[in-house]
């Protein structure tokens, strides 16, 4: 279930907040859908797609290589426990809660953030944060 507590401070978004909003729950909506096209299309041809864990810089495209073998490896996916502050009208810290399904039926919650910079409406930038080593543990 998304979970939208707008500015962290309480206070409401701005037209431009929700504008990032709206961007955000299409990119993470396509993510859900196993639809990689969608999820590059909220990209700008030149963003950047970071991760904590192997801290390698990547294009849309070699995004969109790496998603479809990911969709392959868990193909449900949902986003759970959402909570979402804005970064001045350009950008979100989202927490959640990644619930996946593995092709062999396990099942496991995988807590992480992303952080979104927004530019002419599409993403810009985009740093994803996890543990990788309770994923680990629990893929053995």
């Amino acid at each position: 279930m998304r979970t939208n507590y707008g500015n962290w401070a309480g206070e409401p978004m701005s037209a431009a907040a929700s504008g990032v909003s709206a961007l955000a729950d299409r990119f993470f909506s396509a993510l859900e859908g196993n639809d990689a096209a969608a999820v590059v299309s909220c990209y700008a041809p030149d963003a950047t797609i970071w991760h904590n864990f192997d801290q390698v810089k990547m294009t849309p495209a070699e995004n969109a290589a790496s998603l479809r073998d990911y969709f392959t490896r868990f193909p449900v996916r949902t986003y759970k426990e959402v909570r979402r502050g804005y970064l001045a009208d350009d950008g979100l810290v989202q927490q959640h809660v990644l619930h996946l399904v593995c092709l062999d039926g396990r099942h496991f919650d995988w807590p992480g953030c992303i952080v979104l910079r927004v530019r002419n409406e599409k993403i810009q930038l985009l740093e994803e944060y996890v543990d990788l080593s309770s994923f680990l543990q629990r893929m053995s």
